[in-house]
This record gives structure tokens, sequence and C-alpha cells, in this order.
């Protein structure tokens, strides 16, 4: 590309923004040029408020210009802005070869797309670039209903240790990183402390550790008995991988800057270690309300392990987790259990 070639294109792309939908030869109405040509500044007015700046090396370099057809470059310049789309970022005209426009030039538009970790909006026709980080952090909070399973099914009702669906909750906080690996697909990492109650239909269960293992019993003393349960305590961590369809189909490429307006789903592991566990019996006797409260292990295994699925939809976040190991230790004397729990993300 010759020099005053590109020197004109670099004038015209900086000067046309705002004349570009009405230019034609007949709005030329009025030049000016600098007095001193050796000058590097050759400004060409015309219309209202619109102007051609050219930059110049030296007077023989503004000698060539006769050699273009100036009116043939901006009626094809005007004709390829109005027909790109909004996501354009740069529009350039190469002349590779350096000859005259009118016979030789070959017109080559360039459409350059914003990398990943950009977005752009369009605001009454003005592009604005803003940078997206591919980290997000956010700092959640899970409520649940808590229950378990026993050979894939919740325990009869009759069973001492079945748990009120309704009086059982899990509850969990902490923060989540939720980071873009590829296209649409992310993950969530993230750590928690978590609490479990679990509260005994049967306000008479009592959990006992004994020498020979973990027991449930029935209190049958006079007392007016109103609640029976077991709560934990557990540090855990998660890594779920997710998937975003942006609700934005025009952006389709940038979903992973959509993933807060349009559907999300995944399904990834999680660990928890328990630090603490308690029973707590409530009754009243004699008119006085009474607790019983006993800490210990009773036979729980100190680690779980599961998989938890996700499934959001703009900001709501629904999810389910299930122990893939057995809550009691085994040998304990205790049901097999597992546990399983439906929530809700704030």
């Amino acid at each position: 590309m010759t020099t005053i070639y590109k020197l004109l294109m670099v004038g015209i792309i900086a000067s046309l923004s705002s004349a570009m939908p009405t230019l034609a030869a007949d709005k030329l109405t009025d030049t000016v040029f600098n007095s001193n040509p050796e000058r590097d500044t050759v400004i060409i007015k015309f219309g209202k408020n619109s102007q051609i700046i050219l930059y110049i090396d030296n007077k023989k370099d503004l000698e060539k210009i006769s050699q273009y057809d100036i009116n043939r470059m901006l009626q094809d310049l005007n004709m390829s802005i109005t027909e790109m789309d909004d996501s354009t970022k740069v529009l350039t005209i190469e002349d590779e070869t350096g000859s005259k426009y009118l016979k030789d030039t070959t017109i080559i538009i360039t459409k350059i797309e914003p990398d990943n970790n950009w977005d752009s909006d369009s605001d009454e026709g003005s592009n604005k670039r803003r940078y997206s980080p591919r980290s997000k952090y956010f700092f959640n909070l899970d409520i649940a209903l808590d229950n378990y399973l026993e050979s894939g099914e919740f325990p009869n009702g009759n069973e001492l240790y079945a748990v009120n669906p309704i009086g059982s909750w899990y509850w969990a906080f902490g923060p989540t990183y939720r980071t873009h690996l590829f296209g649409a697909v992310f993950i969530d990492l993230g750590m928690n402390a978590a609490l479990n109650v679990y509260r005994f239909d049967n306000p008479r269960t009592r959990l006992n550790k004994t020498p020979t293992g973990i027991e449930f019993t029935e209190d049958l003393s006079a007392v007016a008995h109103k609640k029976s349960k077991l709560a934990t305590w557990h540090i855990q961590a998660k890594a779920i991988p997710m998937i975003a369809f942006g609700s934005d189909k025009r952006k389709s490429f940038r979903l992973w800057n959509q993933i807060d307006k349009g559907v999300r789903f995944g399904v990834g592991p999680y660990a928890g270690y328990r630090i603490w566990s308690r029973t707590k019996y409530i009754y009243d006797e004699n008119g006085d309300k009474k607790k019983d409260k006993n800490t210990g292990n009773f036979l729980l295994n100190n680690v779980r392990y599961g998989l938890r699925g996700q499934f959001g939809f703009k900001g709501i976040d629904l999810f389910v987790e299930y122990d893939l190991n057995e809550m009691f230790q085994a040998d304990s004397g205790a049901p097999v259990l597992q546990r399983i729990q439906f929530g809700i993300t704030l």
C-alpha cells in the first residue's frame, strides 16, 4: 500500500463517522486547504459539520491525490459501513497494488470480532467496549429440605429414624468463584460451612452410642415429648462444571457474559468433613420445658462426598445434593442411610 493511500485512509476513517450516511459528490460544497502545502495537514470541509482531514508527508505526496478517485472511495466506504452489523469494531480499505483506485484497487472489508473477555453494547449508534473478567465472585446461601434414603427409598414413617420432611433443614454459606473455561462452559468452585438438622418424626426417638454401636430407641418415660433432633456441621468444597445458554442470541459467541440472563445447568462433585455433631431432645416435665443436649460423633462418618446438580434461570438457582457414601460408619449397627436434599441458592 502506498504511503499517500495509507495517510488518506486514516484521514477519511477518522473523520467520516457522522457524515457517512449522506456522503455524495455534490455534498463537497466548500473546500479549504492550508496555505502552505508543505505542512502535514489538509482539511476539506463540506456540508454543515463534516470534514475530511488528510495527513500528508510532503508536497509531492499531496500532488499524487489526483491519481485517486476520491468520490469512488467515499461511495464504497459509505456502502460498506451501511451493510455491516453492530458488532463491527474496525473498518479498513486496503489498496494492495498501490495503483489507481478507479481501475485496479481491491476493497477488503475487515470485520474484527472482540475477544471473549470483552463485551460491547450499542447505545444510540455508539459502540462501547467493556471488559468481562474470567472469574466472578459470589457469597452464596443454600437453603434446602433435609432427608436421607435407605435402599433408594425414604424410610418408612414407622421407623424411629424417619425424619419430619418439613422440620428438617439444611443451611450452607460461603464463597463461590464462577470461572469461565471455554465457550459457554464455566465452573463453580466454592467452599462453605454446612449445617444439617434432622428432626425425627417421632419426638420420642433417641439416638444412643453404646459399647456395641449405635441404637435408635424410643423413650417411654411419662413426659410430654416435643422434639428430637440430630444436627451436624461440615466444612465442604464443590466443583460444578456448568453450561450456560444465553438469552441474547445476537451475542451468542459471548455466552459467558450472559450466564446470569439465561438458562444454565451442571453436575459435579462435592466433599465435606464433619467438625461437630449433637443430639437435642425437648420435652415438658411437670410443666417445665427441658432440653437434653449430647455432643459426640455418634459413629457418623467424618467424611462425606457426593454429587450436586444445579439448574439456574436468570437470578434463581435450584440444586439437589446426594451423598454417595453412608451417613454412619460401617458395622456400627446403624441403618444404611444416604443423605439427600433439595433446595435453592440465594
